[in-house]
């Protein structure tokens, strides 16, 4: 009874799909149930949602899901666990709750769930577990560190945080909680390795508003500003700049419209007539009295920003000495589609500001000095880094090495790697199966390896199909007919298509007798190596023939 073990799921070996089981022999709690947006290669996958075997073969122990905070990569992948659970305890602040039961509520799932809020300093007992919210700074309102009371000792998890020197309206890491509740012996800290690669300290929000206040000061023309749909405390830095200089606020694309109302109910925003309007009020106001808040700060193909940079919008179009004002960072893998976007702003005229050029978002995870600061306050016995790909975690464990851990109590791990802590000191187990799931509008899971490689082959080879039909005897009735798609431009390549209808020809009359199936599989490699030999190309060939 004195030992727990803790299983990551996801958020170890990435950065996304955050997802941390806490087991003892009668208990089970979940840190957070986050996807993962799909890399390129992915074709077609919508999100990456972490493997649920683990956490469904446990689910009669299942005391409560503790949310951090309400980032996608947190509780976006609860509306697939939600099925399987009966009024289960779902655990965070009220505003990461009313953006995870939207998910749900889209679903028709809410009813799967019991949505418990907290606050910072709240103490919730689950089974042999105890949970302490500690409030922490991030990118988003209301976030929370953990400190975890478990039968083997005190565990801290940082959630996504940072430590901002100068924060605003009292966004804030508690740093006197977490030492208050690592005094007397922290086993364990998991930390947030994001940022470990970036020196000194983060941007403050302070420098940021300076920043914007630049920017609406020396704005002629209208401001289109684009950020992260769940930075509340941006938004609100852009009301207040709104009504300093004169100007209104309109804000367009679901997700945005979504999280601001909740918001606004929750008491987390406030504006009012004099510094908003709606956005079909927008041509009765000078363009140096607007200011447009819109989706799409990571290049979205339907997004508000991508639509208004290809002239697609219905109500938005740009102008010569618009400013647009991406505030948010460039997530990995989203740079090709953010950078045409911009391109495509400044051919219409528009000036662009983004992070790489000016100051303009503050990361909400923190560099090197404040993963310092944290494992000085929390002074762990042991150390695991969260929140990052392989590289973070390595460096993390180096920087926690630098800051008094033990080498051999600062560990590594991946998904599906659990430990165990116990009087006995800790024991890694046998690794459980935690590759993720892919999920491809309704199907979950039903896209594997094969399926993938056949898309890749199509996005990059293209796709040829060969039509023949046989009267019983054999004869051909119809065809050889074939049709590319993706692989050659037929007007170009017309004598190459057909050569393979004889080719196709050659392998129908050498096996009259052949079944239809067999006949499909001679026609299909011998056309592969007809095209690798001509063209150096190996599209997909699918023969279909067919006996009437």
């Amino acid at each position: 009874m004195s030992s727990v073990t803790l299983t990551p799921l996801g958020g170890l070996g990435e950065i996304g799909m955050n997802c941390l089981a806490l087991e003892t022999d009668r208990s089970m709690i979940l840190v957070d149930c986050g996807l993962m947006f799909p890399d390129v290669i992915l074709y077609g996958v919508d999100v990456v949602i972490p493997r649920m075997d683990f956490i469904l073969e446990r689910r009669d122990k299942l005391c409560g899901i503790v949310f951090t905070h309400g980032h996608e990569d947190h509780i976006g992948a609860l509306a697939w666990l939600a099925p399987y659970l009966q009024n289960t305890p779902v655990y965070g602040s009220e505003f990461t709750l009313r953006l995870a039961l939207r998910r749900l509520q889209e679903r028709g799932l809410e009813a799967h769930v019991r949505p418990c809020a907290v606050n910072g300093g709240d103490r919730v007992d689950m089974g042999d577990f105890a949970v302490t919210f500690i409030p922490v700074c991030h990118s988003i309102i209301e976030g929370f560190g953990l400190g975890i009371e478990t039968p083997a000792g005190r565990i801290i998890h940082t959630g996504d945080f940072k430590i901002d020197r100068n924060p605003l309206d009292g966004h804030a890491t508690d740093l006197e909680a977490f030492a208050d509740f690592s005094r007397d012996g922290a086993l364990l800290l998991l930390s947030d390795s994001t940022n470990v690669e970036r020196e000194g300290f983060s941007l403050t929000e302070r420098e940021i508003l300076t920043t914007l206040d630049e920017v609406f000061a020396g704005a002629k023309g209208r401001i289109l500003v684009t950020l992260f749909a769940t930075h509340i405390q941006r938004i609100q830095e852009i009301f207040d700049l709104a009504a300093r200089y004169g100007r209104k606020v309109a804000f367009t694309g679901r997700s945005l419209v979504a999280n601001i109302d909740a918001a606004r109910e929750l008491g987390h925003l406030s504006f009012n007539g004099t510094n908003s309007c709606d956005m079909e009020d927008l041509p009765e106001l000078g363009d140096n009295r607007t200011v447009i808040l819109l989706t799409g700060s990571q290049g979205e193909p339907l997004s508000a920003l991508t639509r208004v940079s290809r002239g697609e919008h219905r109500q938005i179009a740009i102008r010569e000495g618009d400013t647009v004002v991406m505030s948010s960072r460039f997530i990995p893998g989203n740079t090709r589609a953010i950078t045409k976007v911009i391109n495509d702003l400044y051919r219409q005229g528009a000036t662009v500001l983004y992070e790489r050029v000016q100051a303009i978002h503050a990361s909400g995870h923190a560099h090197q000095e404040e993963l310092k600061i944290m494992l000085h306050t929390v002074r762990p016995k042991f150390f695991i880094p969260v929140h990052g790909e392989y590289r973070h975690l390595f460096k993390h464990a180096e920087l926690a090495v630098d800051c008094g851990v033990a080498p051999e109590r600062a560990i590594i791990l991946e998904d599906g790697q659990p430990v165990t802590f116990s009087p006995e000191g800790l024991r890694l187990e046998e690794p459980v199966y935690a590759e993720s799931i892919l999920v491809d509008g309704k199907g979950v899971g039903d896209v594997g390896q094969i399926v993938l490689k056949e898309r890749q082959i199509l996005g990059g080879e293209g796709l040829v199909i060969v039509l023949v039909i046989q009267d019983e005897t054999g004869v051909i009735v119809f065809g050889p007919s074939i049709q590319s798609r993706g692989f050659v431009f037929e007007q170009h390549f017309s004598h190459v298509l057909e050569d393979a209808k004889c080719i196709v020809l050659d392998v129908l009359e050498n096996n009259p007798e052949a079944e239809a199936c067999r006949l499909e599989d001679r026609i299909r490699s011998a056309l592969r190596r007809f095209f690798r030999t001509v063209l150096e190309r190996d599209p997909v060939v699918m023969p279909l023939v067919v006996r009437v």
